[in-house]
């Protein structure tokens, strides 16, 4: 069995070496130990032991019988993460369409560039869900075609996802864009507000005020 006896020396859970624990403490403390050597030999954070999440791994596990296996690492990364994923984008999205035909849907995001991958993150917010992400775009195609993400490119990304989120809902519920200052996105939100009248675009000063205050701490 995985970390028994005769489990490799580096997978061997650490010991405790003490004799002054209560008889009818030894199981909590069998299990203290076991959390703090996972803990400290996979380098986690100490306070992962205080997170919800963690503390419904234990509440679950009360209730299962010893012949319980854990899934393996192509369980967690394919299935399992599928219906994670999945659960979890429905439950953004509905969260983010309740009240949206009264209040209705924000559109916005930003560029970002991360290991030479040029990416497009497209957000929306309502009242019920601020920042609900819709899709992140990769635009290494583009880029490798000698594309650029220009406004007709970024308009052609955004468009799509307004008809998806109003198609669920069934009422024409996006009405502002919000993009920072810089002239392609500016001008791919003015496109889009040319295929859908309700929509207003904004221009969003957070990306300038995050620059000046950059600015302030480094170079004043």
């Amino acid at each position: 069995m995985r970390g028994g006896p005769y489990a490799p020396p580096h997978l061997q859970q650490m010991k405790l070496c003490t004799s002054d624990i209560p008889t009818n403490a030894i199981a909590g403390q069998r299990m203290d130990i076991a959390v703090a050597d996972f803990m400290h030999s996979h380098m986690l954070p100490f306070s992962l032991t205080e997170c919800p999440k963690f503390l419904k791994v234990l509440e679950t596990a009360k209730s299962l019988g010893t012949g319980y296996l854990p899934p393996d690492r192509r369980k967690m990364s394919g299935p399992l993460l599928d219906v994670l994923y999945d659960t979890n984008k429905e439950e953004m999205i509905k969260n983010l369409l309740l009240e949206a035909k009264i209040f209705g849907v924000t559109i916005f995001g930003d560029g970002a560039t991360i290991t030479n991958i040029p990416l497009m993150n497209i957000l929306a917010a309502s009242p019920n869900n601020p920042f609900a992400l819709l899709e992140i775009v990769d635009c290494t195609d583009q880029m490798a075609k000698g594309g650029k993400k220009d406004a007709t490119y970024l308009a052609g990304i955004v468009r799509p996802l307004i008809r998806w989120l109003e198609t669920r809902a069934k009422s024409n519920i996006v009405d502002l864009i919000m993009f920072d200052g810089a002239s392609n996105v500016q001008l791919a939100a003015r496109i889009v507000a040319r295929y859908h009248p309700r929509i207003t675009v904004c221009h969003g000063a957070e990306h300038v005020i995050s620059l000046f205050f950059s600015d302030v701490y480094n170079k004043v």
